[in-house]
């Protein structure tokens, strides 16, 4: 019998078995920057029919306790590996990964470090790499780090990234939550920015992948339409009207276009074992 919450050994995580069986396919649900797996509650309802569903804290976000092995090496390798633990823990050999933001990052740096371990990634509020003007905040921010409130950073992140009206909800889900965070847990996650282009980089991965972003995620979507150029297993639906946390603010559109492609290599892996 799984258990519904963690141990402390782990990261934090919470499961939600199908009512009527374990069988059916898993999918794992990764959080952004600042937020945990609260801002998946437009989510949980819709996969809960036909799935079952997963969700897990990142290393420094709450409820999660500080880690030995993440105080030594934070890495979005490490981050992986820790998440992996977690599948071994309760014995899913593969699942179907779910990802807004910086947990799309690293469900990128589980398909090149573990890719026996997923059937098909979800890449929402996808962040490839930045741009000149985020590059120009990051180094302003790292320079500022040590001298100014956290949340200060964060707020001014986040409202450059959800600048408009309808990205209001998104923004004070992530900032209300990023207080639990912790300064110290913050800025960890803030250097690793630095190494997004590198996790990104590289030969395109066979994990089948759908990217979902918001016409006006402005930062963002066209360096994944770019980075989408030759990749054949890899394909992009934009949502419009919609800015970085697409899950939130379009999540009937956002739960029905992953469900569908999840189905679709449900779909795809039955015919082939059919074969």
């Amino acid at each position: 019998m799984l258990n519904l919450v963690s141990v402390q050994k782990r990261l934090h995580h919470k499961i939600f078995p199908h009512k009527k069986s374990l069988d059916l396919p898993w999918v794992v649900l990764l959080h952004g920057l600042g937020g945990n797996s609260k801002i998946w509650y437009k989510q949980l309802k819709y996969f809960k029919k036909n799935f079952n569903v997963m969700t897990i804290d990142l290393p420094d976000h709450h409820p999660n306790p500080v880690f030995k092995e993440w105080e030594e090496q934070c890495s979005f390798k490490t981050c992986a590996n820790m998440i992996v633990n977690v599948l071994d823990e309760h014995k899913i050999r593969k699942a179907h990964f779910v990802g807004i933001s910086l947990g799309s990052v690293v469900i990128y740096q589980l398909m090149k470090s573990h890719e026996n371990r997923i059937h098909s990634a979800v890449l929402g509020g996808m962040v490839i790499r930045f741009n000149r003007f985020s590059e120009t905040l990051i180094r302003v921010g790292s320079a500022v780090k040590n001298f100014v409130p956290y949340m200060w950073l964060y707020r001014l992140f986040a409202q450059i990234m959800m600048p408009k009206r309808n990205h209001k909800a998104s923004r004070n889900i992530f900032i209300g939550e990023a207080k639990k965070m912790g300064r110290t847990s913050f800025l960890r996650w803030f250097q690793l920015a630095n190494s997004v282009r590198e996790t990104t980089n590289g030969d395109h991965i066979k994990v089948p992948k759908l990217y979902i972003s918001g016409n006006e995620d402005h930062l963002f979507v066209e360096l994944v339409k770019d980075h989408l150029k030759g990749d054949k297993h890899g394909k992009l639906h934009v949502i419009p009207n919609c800015g970085h946390v697409c899950n939130i603010e379009k999540s009937d559109e956002f739960n029905e276009i992953s469900s569908s492609f999840i189905n679709s290599i449900e779909e795809i892996s039955r015919l082939e074992r059919a074969k």
